[in-house]
């Protein structure tokens, strides 16, 4: 009989306590989600002073966000402090480089002699008025101003309209330029696809002597529409591959041709927005493919 009692005593003992620390447990489970979802949405506050181990972790955790929080809104704010300088600039030197332009032009057409210094003037003119407007659009991209809107198009339309803008000056280096008729389409920005893919046919204008060719090929996978850009120029350096897409980056050996180095970095960035994704292969001397996957659908 006292075995029969001392073992009841036993269970009834477990269940009891059973009870107590899964209760307990729920209490602290259910605790720590709260904790959990007020910080997610930025909520987060002590609800008690003590020196537990939960108020511990509330407290740590209220500090993480706070400092989380504090460094999100600096970084905002540097960024709208970037995007009103760079909108400041802009707009302070859209009319003296439009005189700059309008000057040169007048002084050409004067008969100067000089033709150089002339030239020269409207080719720097034109550089910082392309460095300017790039600037624009990198901290626009940047600051989310800009938003890409991607739908389902045909690819064939926005290659046209990305080669129009340099179809002169192909023209000026008897450049051939080749690409197939295509009816494929993809999900992406006609307008700012075809700045990113003008972008790499301005390069490989640039990088491909007189006489030369560009060539783009289209071709389906099963997620993706892929685009070459194919040039004979002078290519890349594999070393130098992984860098030509950060902003700035010139190659010494081009340092002499015309450019700012932001082009490459903008195209990444737009294609990036889509879901999309660019690869090159270059060899120095032998041209380089440059590769562009859209998404076929959103």
């Amino acid at each position: 009989m006292v075995i029969i009692i001392a073992f009841f005593i036993f269970i009834i003992s477990g269940c009891f306590w059973y009870v107590f620390f899964r209760r307990r447990e729920n209490q602290l489970l259910d605790h720590l989600q709260d904790m959990v979802d007020n910080a997610a949405s930025g909520k987060l506050s002590r609800s008690n002073i003590s020196e537990t181990k939960l108020s511990r972790l509330e407290d740590s955790m209220k500090r993480y966000m706070d400092n989380t929080m504090s460094e999100g809104e600096n970084q905002k704010n540097q960024k709208e402090i970037i995007q009103n300088l760079i909108s400041d600039i802009s707009h302070q030197t859209l009319t003296p480089v439009s005189n700059l332009k309008l000057y040169a032009g007048l002084l050409d057409e004067s008969g100067y002699e000089d033709k150089e210094i002339t030239s020269t003037i409207v080719e720097q003119t034109d550089k910082l008025d392309f460095l300017i407007q790039s600037l624009i659009h990198l901290s626009r991209m940047e600051s989310g101003i800009i938003k890409v809107c991607p739908e389902i198009s045909k690819v064939s339309v926005m290659l046209n309209k990305a080669w129009q803008q340099y179809a002169s000056a192909a023209l000026q280096k008897n450049i051939t330029y080749t690409m197939p008729e295509t009816n494929l389409t993809a999900c992406f920005d006609i307008k700012w696809t075809a700045e990113a893919v003008g972008n790499i046919i301005d390069n490989a204008l640039k990088y491909t002597e007189e006489n030369g060719y560009i060539k783009i090929n289209v071709c389906e996978y099963s997620f993706f529409v892929r685009i070459d850009i194919s040039d004979n120029g002078i290519g890349i350096d594999s070393k130098e591959i992984p860098r030509i897409f950060t902003r700035f980056y010139r190659s010494f050996s081009v340092s002499d041709l015309p450019g700012v180095g932001i082009g490459l970095y903008l195209s990444r960035e737009i294609i990036k927005s889509q879901n999309g994704y660019i690869k090159v292969s270059s060899e120095p001397g032998k041209g380089s493919v440059f590769s562009v996957f859209l998404p076929k659908s959103s």
